[in-house]
Order: structure tokens, then sequence, then C-alpha cells
């Protein structure tokens, strides 16, 4: 019955399931060492994890989301995806596991699902999903995977499951519909200069990072931004400025701002079931001459500027510019080798305008059924070519801001939560060395290995 529901879909779906987003195509020419390519999600449960049942949860979701069961191909003049058959693979992981997203370690899939005592991980890469787009998957598998091992879990209608059936509006091309917010560039940022960490000549790309997991109480966090009208990424973004200061700065960088790439969620701006790429990626300044000014009032000047940016009709239009730009890219007509450079030119010449990304994926919530067999949760975002990266997340009441950076040292992390202590917040902190999931276009599964015609 599942086999045929799959084969009803992947006719349902045709030719729209296997054509790219307009953003989404950016990463799969990038490698890890361009962009973040491959977000890692982390589940902790209450019991130890057996694979076998999450290999089955993760085929059980995979009926209704297949959209997920696709391979990229690399051609001669750019990247293709198609439909695999094999199934998909469970991995063990650690710390420093060294798998090739997309290759026969996982037999081709464009995400990757692993285990490690009672923790399970799921990886995407970007160019079939965002951050939104995949956590529907990733609690699907939870879903199927507590229900395979026996506990009484009810699906409150948040989960899609194989209660629901698979629309292709699920995988439109959200850029497309940008048109609806009447976009405009009034207000638009332009970044002329920002602040960079130094590079060091010997970290490498394919090295591993080093990853500051800081926890801390999201009510504490509220006790002081509540009352002083601000949101809390912009005093996570205050507190991480100052630090940067701090921690990094020298004379030679006087007057020089620091500058967030910070990824918006287009769907608060149109409506959209989409688990396909559907980002804005916006620049918010910290000005030089904002670090004289008191914790609280440096935090208003962020949230004024942050508020211009986020607007609908700009986020929209800076939706549509990236997503033009990516899209011409990768329609050029020129040979697989010579896009590749210019693509990954692109990635790198884009991140490097700003000194780092900080996204927000808010909040992992689930039905209070499943709630009691999953003891924490957490995201972390590799670096990239940047020399750090931060990404937020939230469970329970508890926020986790996960740094990740190439410079194996804690003094950026210390300045940090030393800022976010300073207004009575409470900090935890775990360091630890892990090798993000590596993505590189001539490591996908080889054609020999392919049983799935390309579309």
């Amino acid at each position: 019955m599942r086999n045929f529901i799959y084969r009803m879909n992947k006719r349902a779906c045709g030719e729209t399931i296997l054509k790219e987003d307009s953003y989404g195509p950016i990463f799969a020419y990038a490698t890890n060492g361009d962009l973040a390519t491959c977000p890692r999600h982390m589940i902790k449960m209450k019991e130890k994890v057996n694979p076998k049942m999450l290999q089955k949860a993760t085929e059980e979701a995979l009926v209704r989301f297949p959209q997920f069961r696709l391979g990229l191909h690399r051609t001669e003049n750019g990247y293709r995806y198609y439909f695999l058959e094999k199934p998909p693979v469970v991995l063990p992981f650690s710390d420093v596991s060294r798998y090739y997203m997309g290759s026969e370690d996982n037999n081709g899939y464009m995400f990757t699902v692993g285990y490690k005592d009672r923790t399970i991980y799921m990886e995407y890469q970007h160019s079939i999903s965002d951050g939104h787009g995949f956590d529907m998957l990733i609690r699907s598998v939870l879903f199927e995977y507590l229900t395979l091992m026996g506990h009484d879990v009810k699906n409150d209608g948040s989960i899609r499951t194989n209660d629901s059936l698979f629309t292709l509006d699920e995988c439109e091309d959200g850029y497309k519909r940008l048109d609806e917010a009447n976009p405009s560039e009034e207000g638009h940022y332009d970044v002329k200069e920002s602040f960079h960490v130094p590079l060091s000549e010997n970290e490498t790309f394919k090295g591993n990072e080093q990853m500051t997991e800081i926890t801390f109480s999201f009510q504490e966090m509220r006790n002081w931004t509540k009352p002083n009208g601000v949101s809390p990424i912009v005093y996570l973004y205050t507190a991480l400025a100052f630090a940067l200061k701090d921690t990094y700065y020298t004379e030679a960088d006087a007057g020089t701002p620091v500058v967030a790439e910070i990824p918006m969620d287009l769907r608060q701006i149109v409506p959209s079931k989409t688990t396909h790429f559907f980002v804005s990626l916006l620049d918010l300044p910290f000005e030089y001459d904002w670090f004289s000014l008191p914790f609280a009032e440096a935090c208003k000047k962020v949230k004024e500027v942050f508020d211009q940016q986020k607007a609908p009709r700009h986020t929209a239009w800076w939706g549509q510019a990236g997503s033009k730009r990516v899209s011409d890219g990768h329609n050029t007509e020129m040979n697989i080798d010579e896009k590749e450079e210019m693509m990954r030119n692109m990635a790198r010449n884009y991140v490097r305008r700003d000194s780092f990304i900080l996204t927000n994926i808010g909040a992992f919530s689930v039905p209070e059924s499943m709630q009691e067999h999953i003891e924490d949760y957490g995201a972390i975002l590799h670096c990239g070519y940047q020399p750090l990266g931060i990404l937020v997340s939230s469970y329970k009441g508890i926020m986790k801001v996960s740094l990740a950076q190439r410079e194996h040292s804690s003094r950026l992390a210390n300045a940090f939560t030393a800022e976010l202590e300073k207004t009575g917040v409470k900090v935890s902190k775990k360091t630890y060395i892990y090798h993000p999931t590596s993505y590189d276009g001539k490591y996908l599964m080889s054609s020999a290995s392919r049983k799935s015609a390309i579309m």
C-alpha cells in the first residue's frame, strides 16, 4: 500500500517536484566551505534510540513527503534533481562524523538521519529546503518513530502524517508569489563596509569547528526584553555586537559597523505550505557609534533599523532580488566547471559582505503527547566561508544560542555570555569540537548507483 501511494505521489508530482525553487540552487553549486549548506538538528530522546525503528519511521514519513525523496545530479551544465528508488539510511553519528550529503554514504539523499545513544540527528542540504520546511519532516519522522516504539502519541493536526495527502503547493516556488506583497526597495540598507573577524590562514574549510551551545531561560530573557520594548533577536544581536568589539576590534576597525545577515521566513508575508527554500536574507547593521551607548539604548537603535528592514514590502523586494540573482546564474548557459566557479564566487562574495549570519529558527513544537518522550532539542549551523555563525532555537521555555567558530577559542563565547549576564540572565555553556557534514557536487552518488531517470 505504501509503495502504491509513493508511486501515485511520484506520478502526481511529475516535473513539479523535480523543479528547483528560485533560490535553492546556490546551495547545490556551493560546498560546505562556501555556505552553511547542511544545518543539523539534534533531538535528545528520553530513551536510547532504536536505529531499526528510526529507519522504518523515516521510510514511513517519506511516503507523505515525496519532495524529500530527491537526489542531486551534476550534469555537464548544471545540477538537476532525480527521484531516489533506494531507501534512506540511518547512520551512526559522533561529533566528528565525516559524511558527504547526497553521496553513497546516505544513498544519495539530500538529508541525513543519524543517531548516537539517546540523540536523533537530522540534517538537510539547503538546496531542497529551509529550516521551516525541513521541520515538517523532522516532526513527522519523530511521530512515526514514537508510534513504532509503542508510545501512545496523538497528532493534534500540526504534523503532516499519512492521514493527510501531499499536495503540489507543498513544493511550490514561493518566490514567484512575492508580487502579492507589493515589493519595494524603500529603506534598503546598502552594505558599504562591515567588520570581519580575521580568517586564519591555518584554518581550512574542511576542518573541525568549535561549537558553543549557550542556554538560558526564555522567561529570564523576557524579564529584560519586554520592559525595554525589544525582541529576543535584537537583544541577542546587540549582546553579540558588544562582544565582538570587546574581543576582536582593533584601532584600525574604529568606525566600522557590525552587519548581521538575518534570514527571514517569507511565509510570514506570503502564506505558503511549501517546504522549499523560502527565505529573504536581510542586512542588519550595528553602527559603530552605538557602542558608546548604554546596552538598552543600543538595543533600541537596532530595533529601529530592524523594523525598517523587515517591513513586508522590503523583505519581499530583497527576497526577489536574491532569488533572481541565483536563478539567473543557475540558468546561464556555460559548462559545469565554469558555472560552479561563478556560483561559488557569488556565494562567498555575498556572505562576506556581512560580519556573520544570525539565524533564528524559533521554537520547536510538538504535540503534548510527544513532549514527554523528548528531553531536549537544539540546532546548529556551521560557518561556511564566515569565521562564525549563530543559530537561535528554543524548546519548552529554554533558549539555545549555538555559536559556530572556525577559531577554536572561547573568547567570543565568554564575552557574549558576560553581556547576557549583565541583564540578569543566568547562562549555561557547553563547548565541543565537531565536524560539519560535508557537501561537494563532485562527491554525489555516482551514476552507476542510480536507477531513476533524471528529469
